[in-house]
């Protein structure tokens, strides 16, 4: 979504449909803020405001909105669409391949083979094969979120790497953010990372170049309308660090560095809870990719009180941490486990070692009696069948969305596939409003659904006032 130019020509009928907007996205905030999540009070508004054009910056500043819809960016008619087949997986075919069969462990389940001649597997209900699908419902359920025609679309391409990680989406520019996998020489220590700025109405991209270094710069997430809180890897004997950026400006801020003198490992995503507390995983990627020279701390998951200063360590058996979200109520945080390309030291992004984790576990967000923020009551959430899990996100409805090998899967609160998206490995995700945008390394792809996702702490306020 645009919003150049947009208050000054509005008339008095927009201004009161935007200020309605707001109004039921504040509604709709409190819902959030008191715990209440009944499908029969958030799907029928979620769907009735299917686009916020009138919402701008200036008037969320006005109003002080802190919470609201997701709103939608606008998609450009010359992205150019893909194809975009839905189709049924069945259980039952799936429950019994007839002997003999094989499947590569690090390739996706369309390659699988069967015997007598070898065929391609015949997963779809209707005996179809799984090459010809790009949006496979393992459930029914899968089809209210996908909605009745959805159709994939390529914004952005590049013939190098520079859609991996740290997606956010800034509605209140209308401008998405997003950062390139490894540049330069990934065989040590002068590797770099570049930050881009993507609009999905012109489709116009222009890289952000930060005052101050942000030594490459990985997972992001919210903190202000025109602004990010980015983890930085650290290079060589610089450790890691987590820093505010403004998109706009390049101006940057350092807000941790260290634990009790000790440097972090590489940073790698990052989440902000309503209540202001930061999550952090800490992966020690930096040294196997090599543009880290050493390690001082585990593999750790963090929680910081940017209010306080505050750190400490709330899980530390992850083998990789990697992506973290937060469930719609606040009360669950979903964290993938990476282990499966920890073996990989050539290029670390490769999961070759089938049998480590590639998994999404769920935690209890508790308070303790001092009011500090715990995780607790660790349990397995989900598998994903290829791939590991890298960046995550959740829509209204509490589903987990995650890149995987071979695209983008979803699974329900429960942990159950609901449905994949069948473009090919997907590093990282955001929903933009109803939009879901996926990074795909030489590309940013966008699939407009029926789904829609929650507004996250910083996207239309302060993050932490």
């Amino acid at each position: 979504m645009s919003t150049k130019g947009s208050s000054g020509a509005k008339s008095g009928t927009q201004k009161d449909i935007s200020l309605a907007y707001v109004l039921a996205g504040g509604i709709l905030g409190w819902l959030l803020g008191q715990g209440v999540w009944p499908g029969s009070v958030i799907s029928p508004l979620a769907t009735s405001i299917p686009y916020f054009d009138g919402l701008t910056g200036s008037l969320l500043a006005k109003y002080n909105v802190p919470w609201g819809l997701n709103p939608s960016p606008r998609i450009s008619s010359a992205a150019n669409a893909l194809p975009s087949n839905v189709c049924d997986v069945s259980p039952a075919t799936l429950a019994v391949i007839s002997e003999p069969f094989e499947r590569d462990a690090l390739q996706p389940l369309r390659t699988t083979k069967v015997a007598p001649n070898w065929q391609e597997l015949q997963a779809t209900s209707a005996g179809g094969k799984l090459k010809d699908c790009v949006f496979a419902a393992h459930d029914s359920a899968f089809h209210g979120l996908i909605g009745p025609d959805p159709t994939v679309k390529l914004l952005a391409q590049k013939d190098y790497t520079f859609a991996h990680e740290g997606p956010v989406w800034l509605p209140a520019i209308g401008k998405l953010f997003f950062v390139s996998n490894r540049l330069g020489d990934t065989g040590g220590t002068d590797q770099y990372a570049e930050l881009w700025l993507l609009d999905p109405e012109t489709l116009e991209t222009s890289q952000v170049r930060p005052r101050v270094p942000i030594i490459m710069g990985n997972g992001a997430t919210n903190w202000s309308p025109s602004e990010v809180l980015i983890t930085s890897q650290g290079g060589n004997n610089t450790g890691g660090a987590l820093f505010v950026l403004d998109v706009v400006s390049g101006a940057a801020r350092k807000l941790l560095d260290n634990f009790q003198g000790l440097q972090f490992n590489s940073p790698n995503d990052v989440v902000v809870s309503r209540d202001g507390v930061i999550y952090f995983t800490d992966p020690s990627y930096g040294l196997q990719q090599k543009f880290r020279t050493m390690t001082q701390v585990g593999d750790y998951v963090w929680r910081f009180n940017a209010r306080t200063g505050d750190t400490a360590i709330v899980d530390e058996k992850f083998l990789q941490p990697n992506g973290v979200v937060l469930s719609p109520d606040g009360r669950v945080a979903y964290i993938t486990d990476t282990g499966c390309k920890h073996a990989n030291t050539s290029d670390g992004g490769q999961c070759t070692a089938p049998n480590t984790p590639r998994s999404i576990y769920a935690f209890d967000i508790l308070k303790s009696r001092d009011g500090a923020s715990l995780l607790a009551n660790k349990r397995l959430f989900a598998v994903p069948d290829v791939g590991a899990p890298d960046g995550i996100k959740v829509d209204l409805q509490g589903n987990v969305w995650t890149g995987v090998g071979d695209g983008v899967a979803v699974f329900s609160p429960s942990g159950k596939l609901l449905g994949k998206i069948l473009v090919g490995e997907v590093s990282n995700i955001v929903f933009a409003g109803d939009v879901l945008v996926m990074m795909k390394e030489t590309e940013v792809l966008a699939v407009k659904l029926a789904a829609r996702g929650v507004v996250l702490p910083g996207m239309l306020a302060p993050a932490i006032a």
